[in-house]
């Protein structure tokens, strides 16, 4: 691993990945079968997918607001749907301008430097303006996901360029995520309530792993809560409504409660983004802070019930274009990435059969008289597809390694 464990001392394939189900616009060569070794970055973002991501930024570039902001449709999750707020339509969007400046950072792209950067620095003006005094960061209603996407992006920036501003207004968001935090040990949609969801902590507990790796304080004990947490969601015994190896959504509230692709997706990422990275670790982990759950969690386990569920994402009622499918493919991608550290073969199966439903899901948008084409993918979240293009080109870049952290 290039990364050192943040706070901790420290696959099997269930299914050979299917034949694309008619989505993709490309098949997997043979040198994308990944049968010798791994596969370089070269081979894995072929030339069509550096096409799509050109055109995809090219047209994410021109939705960009006067202000900095990137346009979404403010609103709020309500089970599988988003309900947008009175007047929150196409509006200054602190969460999707921060995936929007994830997916250039992505791209190689440095504020202030290069065709991009002076666009990256009216972002970076943006995001810092919606710091709230307390810390939290949001504009037009914006949410906790939004402020830890805020958050990830302004630790991602002030590793790029060590902006004083920057760390700052990082350090003060970092304060109140931390603050925030409940009981549970997770984060809600809103601060401060009493109840959290997996969903949410996944965000968080990144953000803050940015935030340390660049040099800001996080206390081990929020770490150790929120790991706790989290492998309290697993599930670890067979029957009922979830498999082994799920996560469930709230594991204290067996109302709402339930597993998914994305939710394992999500509780995977947190415990690598915690440095737990093998069963191994995990049971130590356990042992040590005196968790009961027995039998322990099992990161083979999960990565075989992501395996599994990605069709059930991909052939949901309403398409791919749902924004579970971009969330859930976001957390997924890093899930994986980290798995190909020690299984090079798993990573790039994953990658590839990813990258070319995507590739398949791109739509057209506008065509210049001089100039490249522009590409985006639709959700169902916004109307302006800035949140999608930006999740795209996020999953799509991950093989370039350029964010570190998503690095290994």
């Amino acid at each position: 691993m290039r990364r050192v464990a943040l706070f901790l001392p420290s696959l099997l394939a269930l299914l050979a990945i299917l034949v694309v189900l008619g989505a993709g616009t490309t098949e997997a060569g043979p040198k994308e079968r990944a049968d010798d070794g791994p596969i370089a970055a070269s081979t894995l973002v072929n030339a069509e997918a550096r096409k799509a991501i050109e055109r995809g930024t090219r047209f994410l570039m021109r939705l960009q607001k006067p202000d900095g902001a990137w346009p979404s449709d403010a609103g709020k999750k309500v089970n599988e749907t988003y309900r947008k707020f009175t007047g929150g339509s196409d509006v200054s969007h602190v969460g999707v301008t921060s995936l929007a400046v994830l997916s250039l950072l992505a791209g190689g792209h440095t504020p202030g430097r290069g065709p991009h950067g002076r666009a990256m620095n009216k972002a970076i003006n943006f995001i810092v303006g919606q710091v709230q005094p307390s810390g939290y960061i949001a504009s037009n209603g914006t949410r906790m996901y939004s402020h830890a996407f805020a958050t990830l992006a302004l630790a991602e920036i002030y590793g790029a360029a060590r902006r004083e501003k920057v760390r700052e207004k990082l350090q003060d968001a970092v304060e109140y995520t931390v603050k925030s935090q409940n009981a549970t040990g997770g984060w809600r949609y809103v601060p401060f309530t009493n109840d959290s969801d997996m969903s949410v902590t996944v965000c968080c507990v990144v953000a803050l792993r940015a935030a340390r790796n660049v040099g800001i304080k996080v206390p081990r004990k929020t770490i150790e809560r929120a790991l706790k947490y989290v492998i309290e969601s697993a599930v670890t015994r067979p029957g009922g409504r979830a498999g082994v190896g799920a996560f469930w959504y709230q594991p204290h509230d067996q109302r709402f409660n339930r597993p998914s692709f994305a939710l394992c997706a999500a509780g995977l990422t947190t415990l690598f983004q915690a440095g737990l990275y093998d069963d191994e670790s995990v049971r130590r982990h356990i042992k040590a802070h005196k968790i009961q759950k027995v039998p322990a969690p099992s990161i083979k386990r999960s990565v075989e019930y992501m395996q599994r569920h990605y069709w059930t994402i991909y052939t949901r009622p309403g398409g791919p274009e749902h924004y579970f499918y971009y969330y859930g493919n976001y957390y997924a991608a890093q899930a994986m990435y980290q798995m190909g550290g020690k299984d090079p073969q798993l990573w790039a199966r994953w990658y590839v059969q990813v990258r070319d439903h995507l590739l398949g899901m791109r739509r057209k948008g506008r065509t210049p008289k001089k100039g490249t084409p522009e590409v985006y993918w639709r959700s169902n979240v916004d109307t302006t597809h800035a949140y999608g293009t930006a999740c795209a080109l996020l999953i799509l870049q991950f093989p370039l390694d350029h964010l570190p952290i998503h690095q290994r």
